[in-house]
């Protein structure tokens, strides 16, 4: 049930102008940017200042208070934070969202605001653009050593978590280690019922204030290790898990990003159960780090046996040992040079060499599980257009269309204005097609390029002809692709009117070569550019058209 009491401060806390666009606004670029830096003084500045100066206006002053209080951790006098919150005060400290003090004010919690991005649904209630999320105060704002029931506010894994969950309408979906709920209160958006689990009894807690506060009545909070508090099949399900590889010798774990398992045990765990609690056509989308070891080539594709699950690995970031050791020791807040500082890197050097392993991988996790009954995996990104793939069994079982891919891209994400999960979910689906069509199909396929796409020629100075070709995409993750001429002549006139073997025969006259030698080289260069969303299978040929729009 909604606490209405709470939601009634969370529309307090809006009006008084306690956003992420007010306070950008407020504080300037710069100041912002020190934040994303982890550096609170010039925010805490500008908010003392603000409040020091008689003629701040009503408006700034309220901005002031409230980042003093429930973003920097600040004492705030107890005046100060009634005209603020009003009548919504008393709400606050029933809540324990503020402790008073006789004439001060402290909040042992933060509270900070969260603009929606791009491709979450919106138009709810007042103030929809905008949440409120409850978890503990940070390395921000304490020099302290975090304590190891820490519960986490929303950081950069789970910004990252949020731009490449799919946002269409499910009936049941599932956030796995909810944390401070963020996951959870954006699943609400598109889905009729949510499950949060969370082994952390603090964090649930913490995540149903976030609830209340943005007057959300349609999660359920359950308490567990990772899956097991499910009891359903679910439609979607998300995670960022505790997948911080920490060697078991270390005197504090912290529950938010330890698995409490060795090496990557659990995230191997998670990944490989998620299948059998999807429904049919049902996905996870999930971020997880994972051991690469000397003489293994494999990764969380591999753990998946499920003959009816797609499994697609994007590994965006890989650490040596050192690196990622230094990464989470500093995150923890231990001061670099210190004892405990060394005491722990030799920790987490002793126990990743007792694995061999070269380096730890950071990525994104995709699980797709067919739909027998609905015999096709469709998707609409207004930057790629509509891909659509009929799903029919092998004589081995196995469902024709699933693959299990991993893939290292280690460019940035280009400008995707639809929202990063419209790409890669459009990438499932077109992939879902390349692991059931053979060569026959594909050479009888039109492919259309996608509209995002540059074409850079290479010249030496007078030189006649180009001494390399290269294809840049503008959405995803901006990748470029090395292009020969016959590749490029191909993207060129790829339009969805001729099919490849068509357009081979027509380079290879041209080209003077080989007819079929020259098919049989498109099959396979346009294959590996189609599974990466640069060209386009024509929707005719797979079951529905293909509209491919601009990308802005």
């Amino acid at each position: 049930m909604t606490d209405l009491p709470l939601a009634h401060l969370g529309e307090t806390l809006y009006r008084s102008g306690y956003t992420e666009p007010r306070l950008r606004q407020f504080w300037g670029g710069p100041t912002s940017e020190a934040l994303l830096r982890n550096n609170a003084a010039p925010a805490i500045h500008h908010c003392a200042r603000t409040l020091a100066d008689q003629s701040s206006t009503a408006a700034d002053r309220a901005m002031a208070s409230a980042a003093l209080l429930f973003h920097f951790h600040r004492t705030v006098p107890v005046a100060q934070v009634r005209a603020l919150l009003g009548e919504s005060f008393d709400t606050a400290a029933e809540a324990g969202l503020i402790t008073v003090d006789d004439d001060e004010v402290t909040a042992p919690f933060a509270v900070t605001p969260y603009e929606l991005p791009v491709g979450v649904p919106r138009g709810f209630r007042p103030g929809d653009e905008n949440l409120y999320l409850v978890a503990d105060h940070g390395t921000l704002t304490t020099p302290d050593v975090l304590d190891g029931e820490f519960v986490l506010g929303l950081g950069g894994a789970g910004r990252t978590l949020v731009s490449i969950t799919p946002r269409d309408h499910v009936g049941v979906a599932a956030d796995i280690g909810t944390g401070c709920g963020i996951q959870a209160l954006l699943l609400t958006r598109h889905s009729d019922r949510v499950i949060a689990t969370d082994i952390s009894h603090r964090a649930l807690r913490l995540a149903e204030l976030s609830a209340g506060l943005n007057g959300v009545t349609t999660i359920e909070f359950r308490h567990g290790s990772l899956l097991e508090p499910l009891q359903e099949p679910v439609d979607l399900l998300v995670s960022n898990p505790p997948f911080v590889i920490t060697p078991r010798s270390t005197d504090t774990t912290f529950e938010y990003r330890d698995g409490g398992m060795t090496g990557d045990r659990l995230v191997r765990e998670l990944f490989t159960r998620i299948p059998e609690n999807l429904a049919p056509g049902g996905r996870s989308v999930c971020l997880g780090n994972w051991e690469a070891a000397s003489g293994k080539d494999e990764g969380p594709e591999s753990w998946v046996s499920d003959d009816d699950t797609s499994v697609l690995v994007i590994e965006r970031e890989a650490l040596d040992p050192i690196a990622y050791a230094e990464t989470w020791i500093r995150d923890s807040g231990i001061p670099r040079a210190s004892t405990a500082w060394n005491d722990a890197v030799a920790a987490w050097l002793d126990d990743f060499a007792t694995r061999a392993l070269d380096e730890v991988v950071f990525g994104y996790v995709l699980i797709a599980k067919s739909d027998n009954d609905v015999p096709t995996i469709g998707t609409e990104d207004p930057a790629i257009g509509d891909v659509t793939s009929d799903v029919d069994r092998g004589p081995s079982g196995t469902a024709e269309g699933v693959f299990k891919t991993r893939v290292r891209v280690t460019s940035a994400p280009a400008n995707n204005p639809h929202g990063l999960a419209e790409f890669l979910t459009t990438i499932i689906a077109i992939r879902s097609w390349l692991a059931a069509a053979g060569p026959e199909e594909i050479a009888a396929t039109a492919f259309t390029r996608s509209p995002d796409l540059v074409e850079h020629r290479h010249f030496l100075p007078g030189a006649p002809e180009p001494n390399s070709i290269t294809l840049e995409q503008g959405i995803g993750f901006g990748q470029v692709f090395d292009l020969d001429t016959a590749l490029a002549g191909f993207v060129s006139v790829a339009d969805g009117t001729l099919t490849l073997r068509q357009t081979a025969g027509a380079l290879a006259q041209l080209l003077e070569v080989d007819p079929t030698a020259l098919e049989d080289q498109l099959v396979a260069q346009v294959r590996a550019l189609c599974a990466a969303g640069a060209l386009l299978p024509d929707g005719g040929s797979i079951g529905t058209s293909t509209t491919g729009t601009s990308a802005e």
